[in-house]
């Protein structure tokens, strides 16, 4: 990886206080990448700055924001470029899981899921795009493999996924000609804090991983520095062709 370069590209990271967005962050941030990192935990937000700035030596923006306020959305893309001049990549990394269904007595569930996981990267999609159109940038979405699986369970978040794949794949054709890429990153059953949105928390984390880990083709969750590394090659300019593509990083879970 010795060829992916960040120097003076500015990055916007959702959901970098924890999970494969704080992965993300550090990796570009030794990769020199000027950040804005935008989470709702402060004490992990800070912490997740400060390995940042000793990476590569560029204290970044930190925004503690919740994204579903459309508001928060805008000030993300302007106080980012009132920081750094530009904006050169959008990495979409916030998202919940909860669990849903048709039995569900209230639509509130639904609503958030669609709320956060594909609303929210569209607007700042949208409020992006100027910016990435004068660098010729691009858009990494993070999806996930449980959109390709259809069986019970989490019924509003697979279809929040699954619409943010169908928004790549338009988005990269609409912003083709224009130059901008737009991809998106599925994983599988990764080692994150989504459990915390699951009231599932310490030492019971640990055991319902390895639990699912026993019926997961390869017996391994997926560990965030993975999908942390297949962001960083795909938001690079390695591959200035490559957009509209998803990438699926699940050990085969999807294919059974």
């Amino acid at each position: 990886m010795n060829n992916i370069d960040f120097t003076d590209k500015v990055v916007i990271v959702t959901g970098a206080s924890s999970g494969i967005g704080a992965e993300t962050a550090k990796l570009l941030a030794l990769y020199k990448a000027k950040l804005t990192l935008v989470g709702r935990e402060d004490a992990r937000l800070t912490k997740i700055a400060q390995e940042c700035e000793t990476r590569n030596g560029i204290p970044p923006l930190c925004l503690l924001l919740d994204l579903t306020v459309d508001y928060n959305c805008k000030l993300t893309v302007e106080k980012t470029v009132q920081t750094y001049g530009r904006l050169d990549v959008l990495i979409n990394c916030a998202g919940k899981m909860k669990v849903t269904s048709l039995f569900d007595q209230s639509i509130e569930l639904f609503d958030e899921m669609i709320a956060i996981n594909l609303r929210v990267p569209y607007l700042l999609t949208q409020l992006s795009l100027p910016h990435l159109l004068k660098s010729k940038g691009n858009v990494v979405n993070i999806g996930s493999s449980l959109s390709k699986r259809h069986r019970p369970g989490f019924l509003a978040y697979k279809i929040s996924k699954t619409g943010l794949d169908k928004f790549t794949k338009q988005a990269a054709a609409e912003l083709a000609s224009e130059g901008v890429r737009v991809n998106s990153i599925s994983p599988g059953v990764t080692r994150t804090n989504i459990l915390n949105n699951l009231d599932v928390n310490g030492e019971l984390q640990t055991i319902i991983y390895d639990a699912i880990a026993e019926n997961l083709p390869q017996r391994t969750v997926i560990e965030p520095k993975e999908v942390a590394m297949l962001i960083a090659l795909t938001a690079s300019g390695m591959f200035p062709h490559l957009t509209g593509s998803n990438f699926v990083v699940d050990g085969a879970s999807s294919m059974s």
